[in-house]
Formats: C-alpha cells, sequence, structure tokens
C-alpha cells in the first residue's frame, strides 16, 4: 500500500490499538520502533506515510495480534 489518507491511517491506528503486544515496524535501513509505545509512535507513522516504495515492514508479537493487522492489510490491499 502506497497511498495514505486520513482514513488509511486511521484505520491503520485502529488496527495497532486491538493488539495487545507490541507492533514493531521496522525500516530497510533495519531500525526498529515500536508503534505500541507512544515515544516511538509519531516517529514510525511519520516513516509509514511516507514509505512510497512500500519497504516498511510491520511484525507483531503473538498470532492473535498478526491476525489483526493481516485482516487489516487485506481489507486496505483487495
Amino acid at each position: 500500500m502506497k497511498t495514505r489518507t486520513e482514513k488509511d491511517v486511521r484505520e491503520f491506528n485502529e488496527a495497532i490499538d486491538k493488539c495487545s503486544r507490541p507492533v514493531w515496524l521496522v525500516t530497510p535501513e533495519g531500525e526498529q520502533l515500536n508503534l505500541k509505545s507512544t515515544s516511538e509512535y509519531y516517529k514510525g507513522m511519520a516513516k509509514w506515510v511516507t514509505d512510497i516504495c512500500g519497504e516498511i515492514e510491520i511484525f507483531t508479537c503473538s498470532l492473535e495480534d498478526e491476525l489483526i493487522m493481516e485482516d487489516y492489510y487485506l481489507r486496505n490491499c483487495a
């Protein structure tokens, strides 16, 4: 997903909020940002919104959280 609208960001945040454990944003350079951490959230979101090449990866820490994020991507990429 390359286009980031206000709706995209809102739905992405809702998916992150549903996750019970850390959600990690990993940049191509290897920087890891926990999107559940207030101090790292804004830096991570700025990188996610401006990721025009689709190189940012999202990792979760549990199967339940993985399913939440997978559902988000399936609804928004289909």
